[in-house]
C-alpha cells in the first residue's frame, strides 16, 4: 500500500468505519512492519513512543488539524521519524491499546470536537503564516486576495493554488477579501465550517469559549455549511446534516459545534453597501415610512417589514445621514411611538401605526 492509502486507511480504521477486509490488511501490513523494526526496541523505548505518540492524538482530537499530502518524497529522516516507522507505531499502539478511547461514546465527542481538510499540494507549496504581533498581519495570495489576520491567529495556504478551486485553513479570526473568479471558487476551512465564495468580502471569527464559529459579510454573497466529512458523520446521530446558508451583506451565522446549528441574524454594525452605484438621500421632509425604509434597504441590503400596515402610512421628518442604521430606526421609531426588533435576518417594526 501507498503512504496516502495507508494514512486514510488508518484515518477510516481511528473512526471504526473500516470493513473486516481492510481491517484484516491492516493487520496484516502492521505485522509486515513488525518484523522490521519492533524487535529492535527495548521496553523503555516502546513505553517512551507510545506516550509520545498518545499524548499527539490526544491533542488532535482537541485541535483543528491540516493534513498534507506531498507528491515527492522528502528528505531521508532518522529511522524512528520515518513514514513506515511513524505509521507503524501508530499501528502498534492502536493494536495494543485497541482504541478504547476511541471507540466508545466519545468517538461522537472526538468527531465534534475535531475536523480535518485535506491539501493536495506539490512539495514546499505549502505555507503557514502565525500572527504572534498584537497588530493585525495582511497577507496578499497569488490571486490577489487580501487576508487580514487577527494577532494571535494562523492561517495556512498554498503558494499556487489549483486548477478548480482556492483553499485555505483558519485558526482564529480573519478578514477576507477575495479576488472574483468564477471558475475558482474560493474555500475557508475554520473548525468543522466551511465558507464558500466566488469573490467577496467577510469576517471568520471563532470563539473558544463559546465553541461557536461566526461568518459576517460586508459586500457578495457566501455559502456556509459543515465540513462534509463531519456532516456525514453527525447525520448518523441527529438525523440529517447541516443544509447550509447562503449570507448576503451585513448578515451573519452562528455556528454552534456542540448542536450542529448554524442561527442566522444581523451584525452588530450594520455598514452601508460599497457597490451601490448611487448614493440613497437619507435626508427626509414629511417623508411616509414605508418610503424611508425602502431607501435604507437599499442603503444596508437588510429587509425591513412592517406588523402594522397602518405604520407605512406614519411619516418622518430629519436628517438621519451620517448615524449608524440602528440610530436611524431609533429615531424614527421615537417619532411615531414605535419600536423595532431583529428577526432573523430582518427587522420588524411594530406599533399602532398611523390613520
Amino acid at each position: 500500500m501507498s503512504d496516502r492509502e495507508i494514512q486514510e486507511l488508518l484515518l477510516r480504521y481511528r473512526h471504526g468505519n473500516c470493513t473486516a477486509d481492510e481491517i484484516t490488511r491492516i493487520h496484516l501490513w502492521y505485522e509486515s512492519l513488525n518484523k522490521n523494526f519492533s524487535s529492535s526496541l527495548d521496553f523503555d523505548e516502546k513505553s517512551f513512543l507510545e506516550e509520545k505518540l498518545l499524548a499527539k492524538i490526544s491533542h488532535e482530537i482537541e485541535q483543528p488539524t491540516l493534513r498534507i499530502y506531498e507528491e515527492e518524497p522528502v528528505n531521508p529522516k532518522a529511522w524512528w521519524k520515518s513514514t513506515p516507522v511513524k505509521y507503524g507505531i501508530a499501528a502498534s499502539v492502536i493494536l495494543l491499546l485497541g482504541l478504547s478511547f476511541l471507540f466508545k461514546k466519545s468517538q461522537e465527542h472526538v468527531a465534534m470536537k475535531s475536523e480535518s481538510l485535506v491539501i493536495h499540494s506539490q512539495k514546499g507549496n505549502l505555507k503557514s503564516s502565525l500572527n504572534s504581533s498584537k497588530s493585525v498581519q495582511r497577507i496578499r495570495l497569488e490571486d490577489n486576495s487580501l487576508i487580514t489576520l487577527s494577532p494571535g491567529s494562523r492561517i495556512s495556504y498554498p503558494n499556487v493554488f489549483s486548477d478548480d478551486k482556492r483553499e485555505v485553513q483558519l485558526e482564529g479570526d480573519a478578514f477576507f477579501e477575495i479576488s472574483k473568479n468564477p471558475a475558482k471558487p474560493f474555500f475557508v476551512y475554520s473548525g468543522k465550517l466551511v465558507t464558500k465564495v466566488l469573490g467577496t468580502s467577510f469576517w471568520v471569527k471563532t470563539n473558544e469559549e463559546t465553541f461557536t464559529t461566526e461568518v459576517e459579510v460586508i459586500t457578495g454573497k457566501v455559502s456556509v455549511f459543515e465540513n462534509h466529512f463531519l456532516s456525514n458523520i453527525n447525520s448518523r446521530k441527529l438525523g440529517k446534516g447541516s443544509q447550509g446558508v447562503v449570507l448576503t451583506p451585513n448578515q451573519k451565522v452562528s455556528y454552534y459545534e456542540e448542536s450542529g446549528h448554524l442561527l442566522t441574524s444581523i451584525v452588530e454594525e450594520p455598514m452601508i453597501i460599497p457597490e451601490n452605484d448611487t448614493p440613497v438621500n437619507l435626508v427626509f421632509n414629511n417623508e411616509s415610512l414605508s418610503y424611508i425604509t425602502a431607501a435604507l434597504q437599499k442603503e444596508y441590503g437588510i429587509e425591513i417589514v412592517f406588523a402594522n400596515d397602518l405604520l407605512e402610512k406614519c411619516t418622518f421628518t430629519g436628517d438621519i445621514s451620517e448615524i449608524p442604521l440602528y440610530d436611524k430606526l431609533e429615531l424614527i421609531c421615537k417619532a411615531n411611538t414605535a419600536c423595532y426588533e431583529i428577526k432573523g435576518t430582518r427587522i420588524l417594526i411594530s406599533g399602532n401605526g398611523c390613520d
